[in-house]
């Protein structure tokens, strides 16, 4: 039998996969990555019914020893020529996704240095050319861009600033970046030179890399039922560091209506919960993707569920974090701190007061 967190992986990669579902990605390989060395990768996204085009640099221009002893089930190739001119390329692209197959295209190198690089340079201009959903990068150990331990996005306003700042080739790579942002492409994504981050970027919840992009719609509105396994995603990061107490998917279902959830175009990327007690509520379940943290979107959440409160005639609010950070937080949304002990009866009942936590309360 499957553990809960096999179940609860796989709810992920479902989820994402259902996401992207039908969507053109074209992914660029730096340095000395072979597309072998994303095989998995690519077998799930075939799995999945995502599409791929790979954009590869090769010393001497022949596709073909490339991607020889790559092939394998679920990921067929087709080798194609980067030096061909951008019409019969992009035709010979069509085809081969057409018939099945995985094309990988080989950018010709260039004389001299080449910054942001030939495979990179192609595959952009490809991905126009496709109308991709997403542009992918994959760096090489030269001539990168520092990424931080975290995947971050930005706007393109916000990237155009980090190009101000920069120098040398990390200027050009950023100022690459902004241009095919600008350019129309949904979303442009650096990812680490290694195997697999195909894989975190498309399929997980944290993401895998930097993405540029900006956001057409954003908004706070209730949550739904259909919302209940994104509600589940969102949490079980803080829910596995203890900062939020355990929540099965029974419950989540029957809770759902007492959250807001964040959205981006469409997407859920925040959440966090009204639980009515009597006269008083309670703020709680605060989450948000990793990638989207630091923009005051947690804030613009619970400042609406302060007016939600007062729109269903509650006469308190508190809530709780065992988080240093969360306490922080609530004392901006003019909460005070308060002995646990004048919280309402009902909640004492069923919460484990041998949890380190500390309570704040603002009148609604």
């Amino acid at each position: 039998m499957s553990s809960l967190h096999d179940l609860r992986r796989a709810l992920e990669l479902a989820h994402y996969a259902h996401l992207h579902r039908g969507s053109l990605l074209v992914a660029a390989l730096g340095g000395r990555l072979h597309v072998a060395d994303f095989l998995l990768d690519l077998r799930l996204l075939g799995a999945y019914g995502l599409r791929a085009v790979m954009v590869v640099r090769a010393a001497d221009g022949a596709a073909g020893p490339l991607v020889a002893g790559a092939h394998g089930p679920g990921a067929e190739f087709a080798a194609l020529d980067g030096a061909a001119p951008l019409d019969a390329l992009v035709g010979q692209v069509r085809a081969a996704l057409a018939a099945g197959t995985v094309p990988v295209v080989v950018a010709p190198d260039p004389v001299g240095d080449d910054v942001p690089g030939p495979a990179k340079r192609l595959a952009a201009r490809l991905a126009h050319a496709l109308a991709a959903r997403r542009l992918l990068l994959v760096q090489s150990e030269e001539g990168h861009l520092e990424l931080g331990p975290h995947p971050i996005h930005l706007t393109v306003a916000e990237a155009r600033r980090r190009a101000a700042a920069a120098e040398g080739s990390a200027r050009l790579l950023w100022d690459f970046l902004v241009q095919q942002a600008d350019g129309g492409l949904p979303g442009v994504v650096v990812l680490p030179p290694r195997p697999g981050c195909i894989f975190d970027e498309l399929f997980t919840h944290a993401g895998g890399g930097l993405l540029v992009a900006d956001s057409l719609v954003e908004q706070v509105r209730p949550a739904t039922l259909a919302d209940s396994a994104h509600l589940h995603l969102l949490l079980k990061s803080d829910i596995a560091r203890g900062t939020i107490r355990p929540v099965t998917e029974v419950e989540m279902v029957r809770t759902a209506p007492d959250h807001l959830v964040y959205t981006i175009d469409g997407l859920v990327v925040g959440t966090a919960r009204l639980a009515p007690y009597g006269d008083w509520a309670e703020l709680s379940r605060f989450a948000t993707l990793p990638r989207y943290r630091g923009r005051g979107r947690a804030r613009a959440l619970g400042l609406a569920l302060i007016d939600l409160a007062r729109t269903r005639g509650f006469s308190d609010l508190f809530a709780l974090s065992v988080d240093s950070r969360m306490w922080r937080f609530f004392e901006s949304l003019g909460f005070a701190a308060i002995e646990r002990e004048r919280l309402p009866a009902a909640w004492r009942a069923g919460y484990d007061l041998s949890r380190p936590s500390r309570a704040f309360h603002r009148a609604v």
